[in-house]
């Protein structure tokens, strides 16, 4: 507005025409961009990985609230790692602890590697690929862990191409798909649960609307302790957690 007088170069204009063209087909801006804030941290965003979005955010401080020392050297899984922006943030408030990324796409991979690299921790995080759809997924993460993390797939598949545009066209089919009735990745999370959750440590997950209740007794019929729930800004309980 400042210079909107000024001639604009071909280029330049050529440019804004072809950035506009993509956002008026509803593709996200974190994707156009390349980038999101997520924590106050800047994530290098590509299609291969969901957009970190504010409701996550509360996953954060679910754990900051439940593992208040700062200073001891944890040991972190986060399952379904995409970006990065659970993990990495993690990393970033506990300067000790230890870090494992697991993600079926070694696309999405990338991604938290150079996340990770870009924000410092890379020595402190190690990514594995692998599927939590397969049998005996859990072997080579070498749990059990302190906390483990995750915002698995959570929509039912029913509801995928009735969701806005921008999610349904743009991002990851399976960081999203979460079955029939969106539970699938809670009852692999659960039924490896004490597998993979140590004595004494916490399971936080990100899950749907109305999802609570279940996923909560999904957690205690596996011999965790469900927790209180946390609600995102929007007032919808977002992050359950459990303790075993």
């Amino acid at each position: 507005m400042a210079h909107g007088t000024d001639p604009v170069p071909v280029d330049v204009a050529a440019a804004v025409r072809s950035l506009t063209a993509r956002r008026v087909r509803r593709e996200p801006m974190a994707y156009i961009l390349g980038e999101r804030e997520f924590w106050g941290l800047p994530f290098k965003v590509t299609p291969a990985v969901l957009v970190p979005r504010p409701d996550s955010e509360t996953v954060i401080e679910a754990v900051l609230a439940l593992m208040p020392d700062r200073h001891r050297a944890w040991r972190m899984l986060d399952l379904g790692v995409g970006s990065g922006c659970l993990l990495l943030t993690l990393l970033r408030e506990y300067p000790k602890a230890q870090g494992v990324g697991f993600d079926v796409s070694p696309e999405a991979l990338a991604v938290a590697g150079e996340n990770a690299a870009a924000l410092e921790v890379r020595d402190r995080a190690a990514l594995v690929e692998g599927d939590w759809r397969r049998p005996e997924w859990t072997e080579g993460l070498d749990g059990p862990f302190d906390l483990v993390v995750s915002n698995p797939p959570y929509i039912e598949t029913a509801a995928l191409d009735g969701l806005m545009p921008e999610v349904a066209s743009f991002e990851p089919r399976p960081a999203l798909d979460g079955g029939r009735d969106g539970l699938e990745a809670y009852r692999a999370i659960a039924t490896a649960a004490r597998k993979m959750v140590a004595s004494g440590g916490h399971l936080v997950v990100e899950a749907g609307a109305g999802q609570a209740a279940e996923i909560s007794s999904l957690f205690s019929a596996a011999g965790l302790s469900p927790l209180k729930s946390w609600k995102d800004l929007g007032g919808i309980e977002r992050v359950i957690a459990a303790h075993y």
